[in-house]
């Protein structure tokens, strides 16, 4: 156990603290309910039957029944307040965790397999929430009331205690061996459902390219193996974890027998009456289903430590963020590269780059595949930061900037458009939530998108299906493109428009765009020489630098490409 690990998940209980004591207090005082009930139950053998009293009979019976009914109350009141208690801290944990994935590098999850963290975020917080409320609703309560309910049995009666401890060494020596075994199991389970659940998005996210390549049977016997695994160790946990339980509730069963045959024979020498015997015995009784409740939920604690270590990896994994600034700007739409160099581990990409793109200018960027287009754009957002040299905007280096800000004055279009499965506005507020439907048209109808979005069976409120697949590429595009201008970016970065669009379309949007008050400043990516020639500025990626390129010879560096 990772004692580092349960004191940082603690923290999501700040507040809580008092509750979860008075619940564990409110614990401890239903013994005072068990003790009444065995004492009831002596009263009734060593008093009442003997002296033949029907009504006092009665009037116990109905006494132990109303305790019992209490106790049932208290317990499932005090488990209510625990699963609220623990459900808020789930809740908190599950933000922290999506709060820290959002300040992951963009390297981060270039090396990240991404159906593993799905997951891991997925079932391990899962575990984790069954672990939590079997901690402190059912563990820490039985656990409180054992421990004082034993405490009355030693003062009914210390022999008989002693002999009921007398099965202790067997119930560690149980609990020891086959703990160590609950915990491999459970690990091994673990592992094949992540694999599983991990194929199960592949075969989601590839069923196109699975029948493209006809390899639908070999997918299914790929998969097939996952499935296999997964029998044979849930088949493993499931019947070990019975076995865990059968064993103590033998052992339990044992110690009863011992103290009905020590307490027995006692009874029988005159040394303690039936009711003394009895009363205990139903204590011992009520102490084993508390006993059973404890042993019960070890294999849950013993799956949602597990998973707390693996998510306490997960949120402490050292990734220092590109910049951590918290300056933020009014963007002009002014960004420069200051003598920047940049390379992917070992590969260099950008060497002593210097690039200064003005305000309200249309500039196109050219180079042949991997030159650093991509590296250019992104680190324009900050996912990256060179190795040498500096990005600035409007004059501010990157380092004292709040790039999440920045960000909100930059539009990206990208090569293949992110379509969201869902609607058509949907998919261009995403992120603007409240914005206004006047806004939404004039952005659509900037992006040449309007047109066909009013077709549409249900105009905005059409579902595009995943990625998009129910729209061409063409519509993604210009949905991707009225998205980018709703947010009236001073800084819009097409890159390779026309890979979906048309040279009219695009060249009817780069006209839309310059009428703007304000025009937004424009970075072209395109191999397009018409596209290319809308730009005052054309720079062509040569050995990880940017040349300036004189429109003329723009023919010749297209057809060198």
């Amino acid at each position: 156990m990772n004692r580092s690990a349960w004191q940082y998940y603690s923290t999501f209980y700040r507040g809580a603290y008092k509750a979860l004591a008075l619940n564990v207090g409110i614990s401890c005082g239903q013994v005072m309910i068990v003790v009444s009930i065995t004492l009831l139950v002596r009263w009734v053998f060593d008093t009442i039957i003997p002296a033949r009293n029907l009504p006092r009979l009665l009037l116990a019976g109905a006494a132990m029944c109303g305790l019992n009914l209490v106790n049932s109350g208290v317990t499932l009141w005090t488990q209510y307040r625990a699963l609220t208690i623990v459900k808020v801290a789930i809740q908190r944990f599950r933000e922290e965790l999506l709060h820290r994935f959002y300040t992951f590098s963009r390297a981060y999850y270039t090396e990240a397999d991404r159906s593993k963290l799905h997951a891991t975020i997925v079932h391990d917080v899962g575990r984790l929430d069954t672990m939590s409320y079997a901690l402190v609703a059912q563990f820490l309560p039985a656990l409180a009331i054992s421990l004082a309910l034993s405490g009355v049995l030693l003062y009914l009666n210390w022999f008989l205690f002693v002999v009921m401890l007398s099965v202790a060494p067997l119930v560690f020596l149980v609990s020891r061996s086959m703990g160590s075994r609950v915990k491999a199991r459970i690990n091994a389970f673990r592992r094949s459902q992540k694999a599983f659940s991990k194929g199960m998005l592949f075969v989601l996210q590839m069923i196109d390219l699975t029948r493209i390549q006809a390899a639908e049977s070999f997918e299914i016997e790929r998969q097939r193996q996952h499935f296999e695994d997964m029998r044979v160790t849930s088949g493993a946990m499931v019947w070990l974890q019975s076995a865990y339980s059968v064993a103590h509730y033998a052992m339990i069963t044992v110690a009863g027998l011992l103290i009905l045959i020590v307490g027995g024979r006692a009874v029988m020498a005159g040394s303690m009456t039936i009711g003394a015997l009895l009363s205990f015995y139903v204590g011992v009784g009520l102490l084993g289903n508390y006993l059973r409740t404890i042993w019960g939920v070890f294999p849950s604690i013993i799956v949602g430590n597990e998973a707390l270590m693996t998510l306490f990896h997960l949120v402490r994994t050292e990734d220092t963020p590109p910049y951590a600034g918290r300056k933020r700007i009014a963007l002009s739409g002014k960004v420069a590269f200051e003598s920047v160099s940049f390379q992917y581990t070992d590969r260099p990409v950008l060497q002593n780059l210097s690039l200064t793109i003005q305000p309200q200018t249309t500039v196109a960027l050219v180079g042949p595949n991997g030159a650093g287009k991509s590296t250019i754009l992104y680190l324009l957002l900050g996912f990256y930061r060179p190795q040498q040299g500096q990005l600035l905007a409007d004059d501010h280096p990157f380092d004292d900037l709040d790039i999440g800000h920045l960000r909100r004055s930059i539009g990206v279009v990208t090569q293949d458009p992110v379509i969201l499965p869902g609607t058509v506005w949907e998919n261009i507020t995403y992120g603007c939530p409240d914005v206004s439907a006047q806004r939404v048209d004039r952005a659509c109808e900037l992006a040449t998108a309007a047109e066909f979005i009013h077709q549409l069976p249900d105009g905005y409120d059409t579902w595009v299906g995943d990625n998009g697949v129910l729209l061409s590429g063409g519509q993604r595009q210009r949905l991707a493109i009225a998205r980018a201008l709703l947010r009236q970016p001073t800084l819009l970065i097409l890159d390779e428009p026309t890979n979906h669009l048309d040279r009219a379309a695009v060249s009817q949007l780069m006209q839309t765009l310059k009428t703007l008050d304000p025009p937004p400043t424009i970075l072209l990516i395109s191999h397009d020489l018409a596209i290319v020639r809308e730009a005052q500025s054309v720079y062509v990626l040569r050995n990880g630098q940017a040349v300036t390129q004189d429109q003329n010879d723009l023919v010749k560096v297209v057809e060198r490409r």
